[in-house]
């Protein structure tokens, strides 16, 4: 009998050892996770090894009320703001930090937050960022920073759901908003979505003050919808940074392909010889196919329908 509650006995410990120190997934992470960062500050460097000690042995309430209290009492100190932030991701609890985020309400000068995002793209900490951006979207002064940071974030990441999300947010508040405008254009482009590429493209030539580069959207469009003569205009019209893009060149090299049967490429050439200088490779013999004989004569079959 004495064995058996003896055994019972040990179970439960054992259980309860075991409760302890596996109580959530993110344990081994937690644990094995190299990114939580030392400070110098003697303010700062007790509670943040604290912190930092607490999260590892997987003390969750203390480890974050060790945070927040580090914060409090150091608010400057950006590296206690990365291992919070550290913290809540690893463990997949974005909405806690974002809570606190906006709790703590600061303010758009804020050159500790600006440092903080600055620090987390410099440390390739991009998913990181993605949360801050999206906390700090809910504090007021930061609202279309964070939406356009976090649209063309999405946008380079080829998520346009999202990024058209986030542009269409900025652009409800502000109509016009030139950075908001040229990425909505982008992803037009993307879809293939030309009337709409159109409409951006127009309203980009109302807007657009600091960035003039938009005719590529109208020749793009233009081109696509089948408008080649309209399209032509606007590569004309276009400034000379523009017409030096490869994407450009390769559009308006195109246009021209299609509305003659042997086009003259003067205008093109002193374009494409920058892009050259800039590193493009390709020969101006198959940039341009009717330089040589070959492409002349593979352009006037293909015009002819004989290939």
């Amino acid at each position: 009998m004495k064995q058996s509650i003896s055994l019972f006995l040990f179970t439960i410990l054992l259980f309860g050892l075991v409760a302890c120190r596996y109580p959530i997934a993110k344990q081994d992470v937690l644990e094995s996770d190299t990114l939580f960062l030392d400070v110098t500050n003697p303010n700062a460097k007790e509670c943040n090894e604290e912190g930092i000690r607490l999260s590892k042995s997987i003390q969750l309430d203390a480890a974050a009320a060790t945070w927040d209290n580090c914060i409090l009492a150091n608010p400057n100190e950006v590296s206690v703001h990365l291992n919070r932030l550290r913290f809540y991701y690893l463990l997949d609890e974005y909405e806690l930090l974002k809570t606190r985020v906006a709790k703590e309400s600061p303010s758009r000068s804020s050159v500790t937050y600006q440092t903080i995002l600055k620090e987390l793209d410099q440390r390739l900490r991009h998913e990181e960022k993605v949360i801050l951006l999206d906390a700090l979207s809910r504090v007021k002064g930061w609202e279309l920073f964070s939406y356009e940071e976090l649209a063309n974030y999405y946008l380079q990441a080829g998520n346009f759901p999202f990024a058209e999300g986030y542009f269409n947010q900025i652009l409800e508040v502000v109509p016009f908003h030139e950075n908001a405008l040229y990425g909505m254009a982008d992803i037009q482009v993307h879809k293939g979505n030309w009337h709409s590429l159109l409409d951006y493209a127009k309203s980009l030539e109302v807007s657009a003050k600091k960035n003039k580069d938009f005719h590529f959207y109208f020749l793009k469009g233009n081109y696509e919808l089948g408008r080649y003569d309209v399209a032509l205009k606007w590569a004309e019209s276009a400034s000379a940074n523009e017409k030096a893009e490869i994407h450009f060149l390769e559009l308006w090299r195109d246009t021209l392909l299609v509305l003659k049967d042997n086009p003259k490429w003067d205008a093109l050439l002193p374009h494409y010889r920058k892009a050259k200088e800039k590193g493009y490779s390709v020969p101006e013999s198959v940039f341009f196919p009717t330089l040589s004989k070959e492409g002349k004569d593979l352009r006037k079959a293909v015009r002819s329908g004989r290939s």
